[in-house]
């Protein structure tokens, strides 16, 4: 009987179809007390003959200030408080003697729990639990333990597959095992040179990438690690942007050895590297800018700053680029051909480090109106004699270039902090570091074209590793707050770029043993949607929002999101990648 490779992936759809029509799209029911997804109930008690305030501060407002919550709690009268529960908070209590004076009745730190119910009692400062919280994480786990089930039922039903059903023409098989389709050279004879064999470890890469982006773009289950950090500090939503940057400086070394190959003008290239730059400039204004009103368009975005550092890196290279030469071959004392992937391109190495102290200079030297110099806080609660200093010099620069009203204004850190100005992380200042990290992306490729045999790359891609991942530690000291130079993806900071890219080298080297290298691992799903990598960000970022990618949320539970959320994720970063790859439909800007 006659197999189709999609009818497996057809039946799966259904099957989630029928289970939201069944639930009516939720999966669990709604949340006790009629609280909201992390939250927890706090009851105050008191005897206390005064009227005492209750002030908050949450643990991940570094150096903030506690602020008023509204509640104030008088003698044998309870009062009523949400409290949230991605955190710790620390909770005053404050009896107010109204002449500018006051004093501490009480003052407790805790760790709340999603839908708990507490009890605080003023008189004797006694915390009690009246009824235990749910454990939010079990969603994560089960929907942890449900791919690792996939993933292992996956890989018997290939090895069984291809043991006794596959040819070494079928399809599927080309699927399950690394063969080399769309990855090598055909086996047939020609006078022309090879086809120089695809790195399917990279596009397997990308694809981990695409597949992190969508699922932190629909929200990561409601949960704040796959959400960006508030300020300082690295989560799963920060790796992504970054990674593909430096994805794209790896596949930049990549393209302009097929150009040098075919020699290609360098009036041509320019012109590509330009038509490339605008029209990913372009999209990134449509995408970030729908609907809205010209007056208050956003500039930076995304692929704004996609197309900055492209344009910055191609043209590094199309200067460098020698039309019609093949490899280089280096000779000369023992210590160059070490360096062959350095040396030869210092003058590249030279600008990349004056955009650096460029960027140095300005966020810790240059003048910020009523604002410290080299000031790298959030501002808000965390500063009151500062409180519109957010981003210090960046957002100094983004104002005066693209004024507060073209610049993003639904940051991270304005809840938390209470920050009334904009600020954008994609901001005209972090550009540079963002061209840095393009550029060490670069190198990757760079290595990868100067040393032939595996181990060479291997080993320089992990010293790479390593040597970035310590410079960051040093600079941050080791800390998340009041290093030197704080691991900040908001400010796109030095740390950052290193962190980032240290974890980008060492990844890649896993992927490369095990996809390149041994052919462990064929790289599915993720290869498919990183060769498609353009389609599925556009398509995803464009039809999200409607059916059947997602839907309404009754009960809005981190289950029911989550479920949600990786069901409209898998669809844009396995399902339609995957009909895009069996009709050989390839889309690049």
């Amino acid at each position: 009987m006659a197999s189709y490779p999609g009818l497996g992936l057809t039946r799966t759809v259904l099957g989630y179809v029928v289970l939201l029509l069944a639930t009516h799209g939720d999966v669990t029911g709604a949340s006790p007390f009629d609280l909201k997804m992390d939250r927890a109930l706090l009851t105050v008690t008191s005897d206390l003959t005064y009227p005492v305030e209750v002030w908050t501060v949450s643990d991940v407002c570094y150096q903030c200030n506690l602020s008023f919550t509204g509640l104030i709690v008088t003698s044998h009268v309870n009062g009523n408080l949400t409290t949230n529960t991605s955190y710790p908070t620390r909770l005053d209590f404050v009896w107010n003697h109204g002449n500018g004076t006051n004093h501490s009745v009480c003052s407790h730190h805790y760790h709340y729990g999603e839908y708990g119910h507490y009890k605080m009692d003023l008189s004797s400062c006694k915390f009690s639990i009246l009824a235990d919280p749910v454990n939010s994480n079990i969603p994560i786990l089960v929907a942890f333990l449900v791919y690792a089930a996939l993933g292992v039922l996956w890989v018997v039903c290939s090895y069984l597959y291809r043991r006794n059903f596959g040819s070494e023409d079928d399809e599927i098989r080309h699927l399950l095992i690394n063969t080399g389709r769309h990855n090598g050279p055909s086996p047939k004879k020609s006078e022309s040179p090879p086809k120089p064999r695809r790195l399917k470890s990279l596009d397997t890469f990308r694809g981990m990438c695409l597949c992190i982006m969508a699922f932190v773009n629909y929200g990561g289950g409601g949960y704040w690690f796959f959400d960006h950090s508030v300020w300082n500090g690295i989560t799963v939503a920060d790796l992504v942007f970054p990674w593909f940057m430096w994805i794209m400086g790896t596949s930049t070394a990549l393209s302009f050895r097929g150009l040098q190959r075919k020699a290609t003008p360098k009036l041509t290239v320019f012109v590509k590297i330009v038509r490339r730059t605008i029209t990913l400039f372009l999209l990134g204004l449509f995408i970030v800018n729908q609907p809205d009103d010209w007056a208050t368009i956003r500039i930076p975005g995304v692929l704004q700053r996609f197309a900055v550092s492209y344009f910055a890196v191609s043209t590094m290279m199309l200067l460098h680029m020698e039309v019609g030469a093949q490899e280089e071959d280096i000779a000369g004392t023992e210590w160059w051909p070490r360096a062959r992937d350095v040396v030869p391109y210092w003058k590249q190495w030279l600008f990349v480090l004056c955009l650096l102290a460029v960027h140095t200079c300005l966020t810790f030297l240059m003048p910020v109106t009523g604002c410290p110099t080299g000031y790298l806080g959030a501002a808000g609660l965390s500063d009151l004699d500062h409180t519109n200093c957010t981003g210090g010099a960046a957002q100094q620069i983004d104002n005066w270039l693209l004024t507060q009203d073209h610049i993003y204004g639904d940051e991270t850190p304005k809840d938390e902090y209470q920050i009334q100005v904009n600020y954008d992380p994609e901001g005209v200042l972090g550009s540079l570091t963002s061209i840095f990290m393009t550029f060490l992306g670069l190198q990757a490729g760079k290595i990868l074209l100067s040393y032939k045999d595996h181990g060479s790359r291997l080993i320089r891609w992990l010293l790479w590793g390593v040597g970035l991942g310590l410079l960051a530690i040093l600079l941050c000291e080791g800390r998340q707050n009041g290093g030197w130079i704080p691991i900040n993806k908001n400010l796109w900071s030095l740390t950052f770029v290193l962190s980032l890219a240290s974890m980008a080298f060492i990844l890649l080297s896993v992927y490369y043993y095990l996809v390149d290298v041994r052919r462990w691992w064929t790289g599915f799903p993720f290869y498919m949607a990183g060769m498609n990598s353009i389609s599925v960000y556009l398509c995803h970022t464009v039809f999200q929002s409607y059916l059947p990618f997602s839907w309404k949320i009754h009960a809005k539970t981190h289950a029911n999101l989550l479920f949600m959320h990786l069901f409209g994720s898998n669809l844009w970063t396995i399902l339609f990648p995957a009909y895009l790859y069996w009709n050989s439909i390839f889309i690049n800007i």
